[in-house]
């Protein structure tokens, strides 16, 4: 039997958080589904979260089968050189009679 466990208060909002929640499924019944992203609201009974595709998400408390709060994603760092290429790559001047 798996345990749930909702370790989110007020004081999380601001950060970013899993939640795993009752969705309706189509035939009458509720599944369980996840939302990540950051919490930016809890107001009556309801957690506001954006998504990483800037998509707001809200979740009543009712339904809120297990929630923590996560670490930030990493950020991505531009990459300064073009990669290397690979090892096993043919060379440009493969070919030209030049090189023999």
């Amino acid at each position: 039997m798996t345990r749930y466990t909702n370790r989110l208060t007020a004081a999380d909002v601001g950060r970013r958080v899993s939640i795993r929640r009752w969705i309706d499924d189509e035939t009458g019944g509720f599944v369980p589904s996840d939302v990540v992203g950051r919490l930016v609201a809890w107001e009556h009974g309801v957690l506001r979260v954006v998504t990483k595709r800037d998509e707001e998400v809200a979740v009543l408390e009712r339904d809120v089968l297990a929630a923590k709060p996560i670490p930030d994603r990493p950020e991505r760092r531009a990459r300064s050189d073009p990669p290397a290429p690979h090892p096993a790559a043919p060379r440009d001047d493969a070919g030209d009679p030049r090189n023999d």
